[in-house]
């Protein structure tokens, strides 16, 4: 999927953003808010007509850019299971937003969050941002096992 579409050029996840919301009649916007005291660095909510990404403020521009690819993985996979958002935000009512965490089911973690982090991770090297190799904890020869190799670990 990741491979597939259309990105901007020059690269902006802004605009990224706003064509996926156009092609889905759904509008994605984006939200810079100080998240990682409360945990994730990144968050879904889908509200009725529009969904929202946020994602932390205060880390590097790269890295904002890789949380808000990360989300729209989610949401392009069709990812997450909807729960009442009235425990973070009552002001809004139950019903007044879902939230789309795929971490909430421990079934669901792996594969959905691994999906969405190689889907960041493919369009971040398409766009020619910084190509981070990526880790398979299944495979003994990966990045970290090489490294530790190299350092004597």
């Amino acid at each position: 999927m990741a491979r597939a579409l259309a990105l901007p050029t020059p690269f902006d996840v802004n605009e990224l953003c706003r064509r996926v919301g156009l092609t889905r009649r759904r509008p994605i916007v984006l939200a810079a808010l100080p998240l990682a005291s409360a945990g994730p660095c990144g968050l879904w909510l889908a509200a009725d007509a529009v969904d929202l990404i946020c994602y932390e403020q205060q880390t590097s521009y790269l890295h904002q850019q890789h949380i808000v690819l990360h989300e729209l993985g989610h949401i392009l996979c069709g990812h997450g299971e909807p729960a009442a958002v009235g425990e973070l935000v009552p002001q809004l009512g139950a019903n007044a937003l879902k939230i789309m965490l795929a971490r909430q089911h421990a079934s669901h973690l792996t594969s959905q969050e691994r999906d969405a982090e190689l889907f960041a991770y493919t369009v971040m090297d398409r766009a020619g941002r910084v190509a981070v190799p990526m880790v398979d904890p299944d495979r003994p020869d990966g990045i970290l096992d090489r490294l530790g190799r190299a350092l004597g670990e």
